[in-house]
């Protein structure tokens, strides 16, 4: 996912350029993982009728499915073109923002959100690469420094800028700021960025891999939440549990098969 010093591309006349918006693209990320938190009491309100514990999978399905597809993202930018992934990533978050925004029912919202976090994952590891590619060895420390410090300056405004907007706008304006910042991303890094390859990186990620992550770590999860209400000794609590260990040591021995 790094920069390959024998395939990256030449640095960008002003690399600030690039960091500027990279960086604005993942303060919006760890902004609206912020925002949500916040907005959630508010959601719940709004979809009284769902329970508690399937409402926390507008969260749940966000971290899980960003979590799993991080490495894979990385990896396939690094083959395909970071630029072509941050712009892909960057028109799926902020098309999934809209269609979180607009979601008619918890289930609309639920799925919204996974598609969301699809395309927080391609942003996220393609914004720090395409940084480490526009700035000359010397200067990669500070860069990379400022730039994973934008990270803390959104989890640091999220309480009160949520708070905010919630009281104001509603909790579906935690999703709607994201739209504006999205926009220009995508319009500004067709034009700023410059793609770059990692011309090493030749295998492509192991997608049944993912998939089974995804499966063990979402089976373990919902066998948890939903204790609850069945209870930690009900049978369907137990089977969720037990079928995710399974699907996890499934991965694992996936894991020891596949060398990439």
């Amino acid at each position: 996912m790094l920069a390959n010093p024998k395939s990256a591309e030449p640095t960008t006349e002003n690399p600030w350029r690039t960091h500027a918006l990279t960086s604005l693209v993942m303060f919006a990320a760890f902004l609206d993982s912020s925002l949500l938190v916040i907005a959630f009491p508010s959601i719940r309100r709004s979809f009284s009728s769902v329970s508690t514990a399937e409402l926390s999978w507008i969260l749940n399905a966000y971290s899980i499915i960003f979590g799993a597809l991080l490495v894979p993202s990385g990896r396939l930018a690094d083959q395909f073109g970071r630029k072509k992934m941050f712009l892909s990533g960057a028109a799926i978050f902020t098309l999934a923002s809209a269609f979180c925004g607009l979601a008619p029912s918890a289930g609309a919202l639920i799925a919204a959100r996974a598609l969301q976090a699809v395309g927080a994952a391609m942003l996220m590891p393609t914004s720090l690469a395409l940084v480490l590619t526009a700035f000359p060895m010397e200067k990669r420390a500070i860069a990379v420094t400022l730039w994973g410090a934008v990270g803390g300056l959104a989890a640091a405004l999220g309480p009160s800028a949520g708070a905010f907007l919630i009281q104001s706008l509603g909790w579906r304006s935690a999703f709607y700021v994201n739209l504006p910042i999205g926009l220009l991303a995508f319009v500004l890094g067709r034009r700023l960025l410059r793609e770059s390859l990692d011309l090493s990186a030749r295998a492509l990620p192991d997608f049944l891999g993912v998939a089974l992550l995804i499966a063990a770590v979402g089976l373990v999860t919902l066998g948890i939440v939903a204790s609850e209400a069945w209870g930690w000794l009900d049978p369907h609590t137990v089977g969720f549990v037990l079928a995710g260990v399974v699907v996890l040591l499934a991965f694992a021995r996936r894991s020891d098969m596949v060398r990439i």
